[in-house]
């Protein structure tokens, strides 16, 4: 049976406490999981995951195992600029510390590692859970890191099935999702199997952006043949306020005239009658169960993911079941029930035996209670030496360390920051000292301490400040928010350090890259233009040459047309964003149609272009452009004689393993009896050398009355 989280908790804490000192002296030759979640460290989904984490590292025989946590806060901000700066921190924090495993928890943390984890930490084994979308996972292959877990499967049949067995005229489920990359994968489930409900249930949903007043007037508005059911534990209405569920299920519980259920077991002892449940606690538990086995048995790269199925089970709250007269007979089998009355049953033994019963219970616990004296007096000496410790850290830092109340008034500072801005750090404690915010930032760190106090409890910031002596430094901040009981945010305490010389280097490199793209922007513009001058030549050349030897003036105009498709990739680099690649839809449409409008009977031919997902190095788009020239010359030559209209089809399929081109024609095909393998024309061996030498590639030719088609095959690039 594994241990509940409380009392899992309780013991790690005694054991963190009693072997601190030697944790901290010796940490070398132990293996690191990095526990990457999606959300913040104040969701109670989060906390449960992390409790079955450690649970299950407790458990396992491994006594060298150390654990670090990583949040996203995906459901606050989860544009790619924030992955982008998380990825870069990740970069630096483990540049010398790489794990043995990493732990993704739900959809975003699963994302992120398929987008950043190769650089961040290259072929090391991922362990997911609590995925809502199994489309997410990586096939695998031997660039993969090998993959296992266990995906969150929302119960929603099980969960129906259970609402119609306790009120069987059921016709609407009215459904609380968020808005996040999870509520919307959510959403996309149940939409999938609502089709198994029509006319029989219909599914409702809050509108985009909808604050707690307009749900509880929602709820309020459900007739008696309707359920609600929540899916989220945060919500944000149109004005990004956020709502914790846990802190407004009271007032959605007092609104709603119809029973509340839900899927996670989170939700439990907070307005919800219950429902058939996944627990984030067994969720964490398998994770840090497989991380142990993924340290054990090292499996390879090219192994298929291993994919689990989160356990459910019915669990339904009897307080808020007597609120709804909701019999127990009606519920699922095996169903839990908690918050039931105890069943008392009294026993007349005789007075004897209930004194010698309450003697014996109260020795037991005068034992107890000395024992637990004793640990109180050896825990109590112990946080008084790891004070010290922790003050002798604090002070020996270079960062500068406070705490100080919302209203300013400082309760420590270090000695960092106190020789910084010239303060007795004594004298400092009690007073109100506030640093002088550059202008221009000012409202932004006002909205960063706005959304400390309004449930983030951590954030980073970059602002400047303005010193006595009117020099402005840049400053990073890392904030953390300390609550009461309440969840009231009291305290604030800030670890920061002098970034100034940090953001001029950045300034100055930032002015050097604009510099080096303007410089690498003329030199494709000049070869271009380069090579429009050898162009021009080449057709007064031809002019020249047109009226006494015509084949001569062919054959220039032929090179001529290869030159002009080498120029019009340097024009794509010019125009381009990005200097290393090409758009090849982009760049395919422009050089075909400048080919074929070269040819008097341009008009017979329909051009098709479908590359929309590929792109090309330098190196490559060089060699396909030439190829495609002679192609599409030799189509528009030969393919469509003695036909009045034509198709023209060009494709490029990039899948990461492969590239494939694909020329196809819809003409009279290649003359019976014609090999092309055996063609001497200069156009199909420059095609042939181009893909073999060049493209180190394949190709095959399928020809017919119904046209030809070339399918050219090689590998993508690397860089």
């Amino acid at each position: 049976m594994r241990p509940e989280p409380w009392s899992l908790a309780a013991g790690i804490l005694i054991i963190t406490l009693l072997i601190l000192p030697a944790a901290a002296a010796e940490t070398e030759g132990q293996d690191q999981i990095i526990y990457i979640s999606s959300y913040g460290p104040s969701y109670i989904w989060n906390q449960e995951i992390e409790a079955g984490i450690e649970a299950a590292i407790a458990d396992s025989e491994r006594t060298h195992l150390q654990l670090s946590i990583e949040y996203l806060d995906a459901k606050v901000i989860s544009d790619a600029t924030h992955f982008e700066n998380l990825y870069h921190t990740f970069a630096h924090k483990y540049a010398t510390a790489s794990p043995d495993v990493v732990i993704a928890s739900d959809d975003a943390a699963l994302l992120f590692m398929d987008e950043y984890g190769d650089r961040l930490f290259s072929g090391v084994p991922v362990v997911f859970t609590g995925i809502n979308n199994a489309s997410n996972l990586p096939e695998a292959g031997e660039d993969t890191p090998f993959y296992i877990g266990t995906l969150e499967e929302v119960p929603l049949q099980e969960m129906v099935d259970a609402i119609r067995a306790i009120n069987p005229v059921t016709d609407t489920i009215y459904v609380i999702l968020d808005n996040t990359y999870t509520g919307r994968a959510i959403r996309d489930r149940i939409d999938e199997q609502a089709s198994e409900y029509t006319g029989t249930i219909s599914f409702l949903y809050p509108e985009a952006g909808a604050d707690i007043s307009t749900i509880s007037a929602d709820l309020a508005d459900l007739p008696e043949t309707a359920a609600v059911l929540i899916l989220t534990y945060y919500l944000s209405d149109r004005d990004l306020t956020p709502y914790h569920i846990d802190e407004i299920s009271a007032e959605l519980s007092t609104a709603s005239p119809v029973p509340i259920y839900s899927t996670s077991s989170m939700f439990n002892n907070i307005g919800v009658v219950g429902g058939v449940q996944i627990s984030p606690y067994d969720l964490g538990y398998d994770a840090g169960t497989q991380a142990v086995w993924v340290l054990d048995e090292a499996p390879g790269r090219e192994t298929d993911p291993i994919i689990y199925t989160a356990n459910i089970t019915p669990v339904f709250d009897y307080t808020e079941m007597q609120r709804f007269g909701i019999q127990e007979s009606a519920l699922p089998k095996d169903s839990t029930i908690i918050n039931r009355p105890p069943d008392f049953i009294t026993v007349d033994r005789g007075a004897a035996i209930g004194i010698m019963t309450v003697a014996l219970i109260l020795g037991v616990l005068v034992i107890i209670l000395i024992v637990q004296n004793v640990a109180l007096t050896n825990t109590r000496a112990l946080l008084t030496k790891n004070e010290t410790l922790y003050r002798s850290v604090v002070e020996g830092q270079t960062e500068m360390i406070t705490r100080f109340r919302v209203d300013g008034t400082i309760i420590f500072i270090n000695s960092a920051y106190a020789r910084y801005f010239g303060l007795n750090p004594d004298a400092a404690k009690g007073m109100k000292f506030r640093t002088r915010i550059y202008e221009e930032d000012r409202d932004r760190v006002a909205a960063h301490f706005a959304s400390l106090r309004s449930g983030a409890a951590h954030r980073t910031i970059e602002q400047r400040v303005v010193l006595s002596d009117d020099n402005i430094r840049w400053h990073r901040w890392d904030d953390h928010v300390i609550c009461d009981k309440d969840g009231t945010v009291i305290e604030y305490q800030s670890v920061g350090m002098d970034i100034t010389e940090q953001k001029e280097a950045e300034e100055k490199i930032q002015g050097s890259l604009q510099e080096k793209t303007v410089l690498l922007q003329e030199v494709h513009h000049r070869v271009k233009n380069n090579l429009a001058v050898v162009s021009s030549m080449l057709e007064m050349q031809a002019i020249k040459e047109e009226k006494n030897e015509p084949h001569v003036a062919a054959q220039i105009r032929e090179a001529e047309c290869r030159i002009r498709s080498m120029a019009a990739v340097h024009e794509e680099l010019y125009r381009s964003d990005s200097f290393g690649v090409i758009d090849v839809q982009h760049h395919f449409e422009h050089l075909a149609h400048d080919i074929i409008c070269t040819f008097p009977d341009a008009a017979k031919a329909s051009l098709v272009v479908k590359a929309e997902t590929c792109t090309l190095s330098l190196d490559k788009a060089i060699p396909v452009s030439l190829i495609i020239n002679e192609l599409l010359t030799n189509v528009m030559k030969y393919a469509f004689t003695g036909l009045t209209e034509g198709i023209i089809d060009i494709q490029m399929q990039c899948d990461g393993a492969k590239t494939v081109l694909i020329v196809r024609d819809s003409g009279v095909g290649f003359p019976e009896g014609f090999e092309p393998e055996q063609a001497t024309s200069l156009g199909i061996r420059m095609v042939k050398t181009f893909v073999e030498y060049q493209l180190d590639g394949s190709y095959e030719i399928t020809t017919g009355p119904g046209g030809t088609t070339w399918t050219i095959r090689f590998p993508p690039d690397t860089t």
